[in-house]
């Protein structure tokens, strides 16, 4: 229900309530404000901000501040709204690939991580003598976190070239406090 005491302007509220002298209540609940509003429009009013319309037809209105417009008792409750749950069996394609909604395609998880070998190829290349990683890491294009890391990487791949690579080490030099890389081969 829409209130359409709401809009009047104030010096236009002040015009029904001068007409038809209702009680604070009725005022607050016909033009939808609160006690403190009123008041401060009534300072307003009293100090001189605006004043009745003179020109304003106050009689056009009825009396909004009648007993049946604003002394409704009856509970107010929202009709709940029910909402219905759609369940729906994934759609398997002809080919069996991915399954569908009847909305939209299911994501299937990608692998993550580098395309390619090229984390095998720089651990194959890793020599034995001790060299530094900040140029290896350059040439081979792999991060040191990678090198660091290269027991994760190593115990995934293929047991021919865990075997070729042996252990990778990755420390840093005392004296010159350089980072180094160099791999050890395993002994059986």
């Amino acid at each position: 229900m829409s209130n359409k005491h709401a809009t009047l302007s104030w010096a236009e509220r002040f015009a029904l309530i001068d007409q038809y002298k209702p009680e604070d209540t009725q005022v607050c609940s016909v033009f939808s404000i609160s006690n403190d509003e009123l008041s401060m429009a009534r300072t307003l009013r009293d100090a001189g901000r605006f004043g009745s319309q003179p020109a304003f037809d106050a009689a056009k209105y009825d009396n909004p501040f009648t007993a049946s417009t604003t002394m409704d008792t009856t509970p107010k409750t929202k009709a709940k709204s029910s909402s219905a749950t759609i369940h729906s069996k994934p759609i398997v394609s002809a080919d069996g690939s991915a399954p569908q909604t009847a909305t939209k395609r299911v994501k299937i998880p990608q692998k993550r991580g580098r395309k390619g070998d090229k984390i095998q190829s720089a651990l194959l290349a890793v020599p034995k003598q001790p060299i530094s990683v900040d140029d290896f890491r350059r040439q081979y294009n792999v991060s040191t976190a990678v090198l660091r890391q290269s027991r994760r990487f190593i115990s995934k791949m293929d047991v021919s070239v865990r075997k070729q690579i042996g252990t990778v080490k990755v420390r840093q030099d005392k004296d010159t406090k350089v980072l180094m890389i160099w791999r050890e081969m395993e002994s059986n």
